[in-house]
């Protein structure tokens, strides 16, 4: 497990937008949920009586706390974008793709240049990479993500994601596995990244 807070962004304001971030996620820690929403629904999503294979599971996403003002349109931008963000890395990493594969070399999209060195070093928690040879299938059974956004004169400085994710394999090695932990976001003009990352992978029960 590593928690990274490498960034391209220039020093000042990589300082600023960590501790902004990693203050937002302390403070989300007390439970104070506003404007608690699941998205997308799961209603209307059963399998087709036509097919053995069930659907895809689909995230539950959450807005956690909001600290400062944000209007309420923001905040649900922000809420989609950065779950967006996590659902590409959740299918990058480990539930998406071919298998059995060794290459996991794209499993960090949206991840900035620091952040994604440090989870190739991380790569047996941050991806399937210990597994991913050893398994014919994956199967999501929970994908749920919490954000939380600080917020700065009416405009969204930073986002941590509490992120759960949990997934069955089959094959070789049939085991549950569990990834939870928090994913830190910054905004840029190409959208929100992952700067860093506390995670842990571990098996589930």
């Amino acid at each position: 497990m590593r928690s990274t807070l490498r960034t391209p962004l220039s020093r000042a304001l990589r300082t600023a937008v960590a501790t902004a971030c990693l203050a937002l996620a302390v403070s989300a820690c007390s439970g104070d949920s506003s404007e608690p929403s699941a998205e997308p629904s799961d209603e209307g999503t059963g399998a087709s009586e036509a097919t053995d294979a069930p659907p895809p599971l689909e995230t539950t996403v959450t807005l956690g706390k909001v600290t400062g003002q944000l209007p309420k349109g923001k905040r649900s931008m922000v809420r989609q974008q950065v779950a967006r963000a996590v659902d590409a890395w959740f299918d990058a990493a480990y539930v998406g793709g071919d298998y059995p594969r060794n290459d996991f070399a794209a499993s960090w999209p949206g991840f900035t240049t620091g952040a994604k060195v440090d989870a190739q070093a991380d790569k047996a928690d941050m991806s399937n990479q210990d597994i991913g040879a050893q398994i014919d299938s994956v199967e999501a059974t929970t994908r749920k993500v919490t954000v939380d956004v600080l917020a700065v004169k009416g405009h969204a400085a930073g986002a941590t994601a509490r992120v759960v994710l949990k997934f069955r394999t089959d094959g070789d090695v049939q085991r549950k596995v569990e990834v939870r932990g928090r994913l830190f976001f910054t905004p840029t003009p190409d959208g929100w990244r992952i700067f860093g990352y506390d995670v842990t992978k571990g098996r589930g029960a």
